[in-house]
Protein backbone atom coordinates (compact mmCIF):
# COMPACT_ATOMS: atom_id res chain seq x y z
CA UNK A 1 0.00 0.00 0.00
CA UNK A 2 0.99 3.62 -0.60
CA UNK A 3 2.14 5.78 2.08
CA UNK A 4 1.31 8.73 0.23
CA UNK A 5 -1.99 9.60 2.14
CA UNK A 6 -1.62 12.93 2.57
CA UNK A 7 -0.38 13.71 -1.36
CA UNK A 8 -3.70 15.09 -2.90
CA UNK A 9 -2.31 15.32 -6.27
CA UNK A 10 -1.25 11.67 -6.23
CA UNK A 11 -4.62 11.16 -4.97
CA UNK A 12 -6.15 12.73 -7.90
CA UNK A 13 -3.59 10.60 -10.63
CA UNK A 14 -4.86 7.35 -8.82
CA UNK A 15 -8.31 8.76 -9.58
CA UNK A 16 -7.97 9.73 -12.83
CA UNK A 17 -6.54 6.09 -13.30
CA UNK A 18 -9.72 4.40 -12.25
CA UNK A 19 -11.71 7.04 -14.42
CA UNK A 20 -9.40 5.88 -17.38
CA UNK A 21 -10.38 2.06 -16.72
CA UNK A 22 -13.44 2.25 -16.13
CA UNK A 23 -14.58 4.82 -18.28
CA UNK A 24 -16.34 6.47 -15.46
CA UNK A 25 -15.99 10.32 -16.16
CA UNK A 26 -13.91 11.96 -13.43
CA UNK A 27 -15.84 15.34 -13.09
CA UNK A 28 -15.06 18.75 -11.63
CA UNK A 29 -16.76 20.20 -8.43
CA UNK A 30 -14.65 23.26 -9.24
CA UNK A 31 -11.64 24.78 -7.10
CA UNK A 32 -11.62 25.42 -3.57
CA UNK A 33 -8.42 26.67 -1.40
CA UNK A 34 -6.37 26.76 -4.44
CA UNK A 35 -7.34 22.25 -5.06
CA UNK A 36 -9.93 21.21 -7.51
CA UNK A 37 -12.32 18.95 -6.49
CA UNK A 38 -13.95 15.87 -7.69
CA UNK A 39 -16.58 13.24 -8.01
CA UNK A 40 -17.58 10.27 -9.86
CA UNK A 41 -21.50 9.19 -10.97
CA UNK A 42 -21.18 5.77 -12.20
CA UNK A 43 -23.36 4.52 -15.07
CA UNK A 44 -25.48 2.23 -13.11
CA UNK A 45 -26.90 4.81 -10.85
CA UNK A 46 -30.44 6.29 -11.04
CA UNK A 47 -32.17 9.25 -9.39
CA UNK A 48 -33.72 6.92 -6.74
CA UNK A 49 -31.40 4.35 -4.77
CA UNK A 50 -27.68 3.47 -4.88
CA UNK A 51 -25.32 4.50 -2.35
CA UNK A 52 -23.40 8.28 -1.64
CA UNK A 53 -19.81 7.49 -0.33
CA UNK A 54 -17.50 10.28 0.69
CA UNK A 55 -13.87 10.59 1.90
CA UNK A 56 -11.50 13.18 3.02
CA UNK A 57 -14.11 15.67 4.70
CA UNK A 58 -11.71 16.44 7.27
CA UNK A 59 -8.07 16.68 6.06
CA UNK A 60 -6.83 14.87 8.91
CA UNK A 61 -8.39 11.71 8.76
CA UNK A 62 -6.19 10.31 5.94
CA UNK A 63 -7.37 6.62 5.85
CA UNK A 64 -11.22 7.70 4.14
CA UNK A 65 -9.66 8.89 1.73
CA UNK A 66 -6.55 6.25 0.81
CA UNK A 67 -9.81 3.08 1.70
CA UNK A 68 -11.95 5.14 -1.16
CA UNK A 69 -9.77 4.78 -3.84
CA UNK A 70 -7.89 1.19 -2.96
CA UNK A 71 -11.40 -0.35 -2.83
CA UNK A 72 -12.14 1.62 -6.05
CA UNK A 73 -8.87 0.43 -7.97
CA UNK A 74 -10.08 -3.49 -6.47
CA UNK A 75 -12.91 -3.15 -8.42
CA UNK A 76 -11.77 -2.45 -11.82
CA UNK A 77 -14.57 -2.90 -14.73
CA UNK A 78 -16.95 -3.85 -12.36
CA UNK A 79 -17.35 -0.82 -10.79
CA UNK A 80 -19.17 0.36 -13.86
CA UNK A 81 -22.06 -1.81 -12.54
CA UNK A 82 -22.34 -0.27 -8.80
CA UNK A 83 -24.83 2.29 -8.71
CA UNK A 84 -22.86 4.66 -6.80
CA UNK A 85 -21.99 8.28 -6.17
CA UNK A 86 -18.41 8.98 -4.94
CA UNK A 87 -17.11 11.68 -3.83
CA UNK A 88 -13.14 11.31 -3.29
CA UNK A 89 -11.79 14.18 -1.18
CA UNK A 90 -13.67 17.13 -0.04
CA UNK A 91 -11.65 18.75 1.71
CA UNK A 92 -8.20 18.52 -0.45
CA UNK A 93 -6.28 21.53 1.30
CA UNK A 94 -6.84 20.09 4.76
CA UNK A 95 -5.49 16.72 3.52
CA UNK A 96 -2.45 17.95 2.27
CA UNK A 97 -1.70 19.93 5.48
CA UNK A 98 -3.34 17.06 7.53
CA UNK A 99 -5.71 19.22 9.66
CA UNK A 100 -9.31 18.93 10.11
CA UNK A 101 -10.44 22.54 8.25
CA UNK A 102 -10.22 24.54 5.31
CA UNK A 103 -7.73 27.31 4.94
CA UNK A 104 -10.57 29.87 5.68
CA UNK A 105 -10.87 27.65 9.65
CA UNK A 106 -14.52 26.00 8.58
CA UNK A 107 -15.67 22.62 9.96
CA UNK A 108 -17.14 21.59 6.13
CA UNK A 109 -19.25 18.49 8.24
CA UNK A 110 -20.70 21.53 10.11
CA UNK A 111 -21.30 23.49 7.04
CA UNK A 112 -24.04 21.72 5.20
CA UNK A 113 -26.95 23.98 6.53
CA UNK A 114 -24.65 26.95 4.12
CA UNK A 115 -24.23 28.96 1.05
CA UNK A 116 -21.83 30.41 1.18
CA UNK A 117 -19.29 27.49 0.94
CA UNK A 118 -18.25 26.68 -2.81
CA UNK A 119 -17.06 22.85 -2.42
CA UNK A 120 -20.80 22.09 -0.10
CA UNK A 121 -22.98 23.92 -2.68
CA UNK A 122 -21.15 21.96 -5.47
CA UNK A 123 -21.77 18.95 -3.80
CA UNK A 124 -25.46 19.55 -3.40
CA UNK A 125 -25.63 20.27 -6.44
CA UNK A 126 -24.21 17.31 -8.17
CA UNK A 127 -26.99 15.33 -6.01
CA UNK A 128 -29.74 17.57 -6.57
CA UNK A 129 -32.99 15.02 -7.59
CA UNK A 130 -31.39 11.98 -5.95
CA UNK A 131 -32.86 9.55 -3.25
CA UNK A 132 -30.03 6.81 -1.87
CA UNK A 133 -31.22 3.75 -0.11
CA UNK A 134 -27.67 4.53 2.24
CA UNK A 135 -24.69 7.42 2.13
CA UNK A 136 -21.72 6.56 4.03
CA UNK A 137 -19.21 8.90 5.52
CA UNK A 138 -15.79 7.86 5.64
CA UNK A 139 -13.91 9.31 9.12
CA UNK A 140 -11.65 8.64 11.80
CA UNK A 141 -11.26 10.18 15.00
CA UNK A 142 -7.87 10.83 16.69
CA UNK A 143 -8.99 9.34 20.63
CA UNK A 144 -10.43 6.12 19.10
CA UNK A 145 -9.93 3.34 20.87
CA UNK A 146 -11.88 1.09 17.90
CA UNK A 147 -13.88 1.03 15.04
CA UNK A 148 -17.77 3.26 15.91
CA UNK A 149 -19.87 4.28 14.20
CA UNK A 150 -23.25 6.76 13.67
CA UNK A 151 -26.39 5.10 12.45
CA UNK A 152 -29.39 8.18 11.96
CA UNK A 153 -32.45 6.31 12.93
CA UNK A 154 -34.71 4.98 10.78
CA UNK A 155 -35.45 2.17 8.42
CA UNK A 156 -35.28 -1.07 10.29
CA UNK A 157 -33.92 -3.25 10.82
CA UNK A 158 -30.80 -1.45 11.14
CA UNK A 159 -27.20 -2.20 10.22
CA UNK A 160 -24.90 -0.52 12.37
CA UNK A 161 -24.07 -3.76 13.65
CA UNK A 162 -23.57 -5.70 11.01
CA UNK A 163 -21.14 -2.89 9.47
CA UNK A 164 -19.07 -3.28 12.52
CA UNK A 165 -18.86 -7.20 12.52
CA UNK A 166 -17.39 -6.54 9.19
CA UNK A 167 -15.00 -3.87 10.26
CA UNK A 168 -13.85 -6.50 13.45
CA UNK A 169 -11.95 -8.75 11.02
CA UNK A 170 -9.25 -5.51 10.74
CA UNK A 171 -9.80 -3.61 13.91
CA UNK A 172 -11.80 -4.08 16.81
CA UNK A 173 -15.47 -2.30 17.85
CA UNK A 174 -14.21 1.04 20.06
CA UNK A 175 -15.39 -0.04 24.19
CA UNK A 176 -16.09 3.46 25.52
CA UNK A 177 -19.29 3.56 26.15
CA UNK A 178 -19.54 6.95 25.75
CA UNK A 179 -17.50 9.34 22.71
CA UNK A 180 -17.95 13.06 22.47
CA UNK A 181 -20.21 13.12 25.32
CA UNK A 182 -22.66 10.95 23.81
CA UNK A 183 -23.67 7.42 24.50
CA UNK A 184 -22.50 4.32 22.43
CA UNK A 185 -23.83 1.13 22.86
CA UNK A 186 -21.20 -1.50 21.42
CA UNK A 187 -19.45 1.13 19.00
CA UNK A 188 -23.07 2.24 17.92
CA UNK A 189 -24.27 5.57 18.65
CA UNK A 190 -27.64 5.39 17.18
CA UNK A 191 -29.40 8.98 17.09
CA UNK A 192 -32.40 10.96 15.72
CA UNK A 193 -32.27 14.35 14.59
CA UNK A 194 -32.67 17.00 16.56
CA UNK A 195 -32.82 20.19 14.34
CA UNK A 196 -32.52 22.19 17.20
CA UNK A 197 -29.02 21.32 18.49
CA UNK A 198 -28.15 20.71 14.51
CA UNK A 199 -29.27 24.50 13.79
CA UNK A 200 -26.96 25.20 16.80
CA UNK A 201 -23.61 23.45 16.28
CA UNK A 202 -24.37 22.82 12.33
CA UNK A 203 -25.51 20.36 10.27
CA UNK A 204 -22.81 17.25 9.52
CA UNK A 205 -22.75 15.65 5.89
CA UNK A 206 -24.84 13.10 7.45
CA UNK A 207 -27.89 14.84 8.38
CA UNK A 208 -28.46 16.82 5.43
CA UNK A 209 -28.27 13.37 3.72
CA UNK A 210 -30.65 11.90 5.64
CA UNK A 211 -33.06 15.08 5.70
CA UNK A 212 -32.98 15.69 2.23
CA UNK A 213 -31.26 12.57 0.18
CA UNK A 214 -30.84 9.35 1.99
CA UNK A 215 -32.65 6.64 3.55
CA UNK A 216 -29.81 5.28 5.45
CA UNK A 217 -26.95 7.19 6.99
CA UNK A 218 -23.31 6.18 8.45
CA UNK A 219 -20.35 7.81 9.91
CA UNK A 220 -18.12 5.65 10.04
CA UNK A 221 -15.04 5.92 12.31
CA UNK A 222 -11.69 4.65 12.62
CA UNK A 223 -8.85 5.08 14.93
CA UNK A 224 -6.52 7.24 13.65
CA UNK A 225 -3.85 5.95 15.79
CA UNK A 226 -3.70 2.42 14.48
CA UNK A 227 -1.81 1.31 11.43
CA UNK A 228 -3.24 2.73 8.71
CA UNK A 229 -3.17 -0.55 6.21
CA UNK A 230 -5.59 -1.84 9.24
CA UNK A 231 -8.13 1.76 9.05
CA UNK A 232 -8.33 1.12 5.18
CA UNK A 233 -8.69 -2.45 5.39
CA UNK A 234 -11.68 -1.96 8.20
CA UNK A 235 -13.34 1.22 5.83
CA UNK A 236 -13.02 -1.21 2.86
CA UNK A 237 -15.13 -3.88 5.11
CA UNK A 238 -18.16 -1.67 5.66
CA UNK A 239 -18.08 -0.32 1.78
CA UNK A 240 -18.38 -3.70 0.94
CA UNK A 241 -21.28 -4.81 3.57
CA UNK A 242 -22.94 -1.53 2.54
CA UNK A 243 -23.02 -2.36 -0.97
CA UNK A 244 -24.01 -6.22 -0.60
CA UNK A 245 -26.79 -5.26 1.81
CA UNK A 246 -28.25 -2.51 -0.60
CA UNK A 247 -27.81 -4.93 -3.65
CA UNK A 248 -29.29 -7.79 -2.32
Amino acid sequence: MSHRAHDYRYLIERWRAVARKTGIPLRSLGRTDGFEHFYLRTPALTASGGIYFSAGIHGDEPASTEALITWAEQQGRKLRDLPLFLFPCLNAWGLVQNVRLTLQGADLNRSFHRTDIPVIEAVKKAVAGHQFDAAVMLHEDYDGQGVYLYEVQRLQPYWGEALLTAARVHLPTDPRPKIDGRMVANGIHRRRIDRRRFARIGYPEAVWLHLEHSARSFTVETPSEFALELRVAAHIAVIEDVIYRVRR
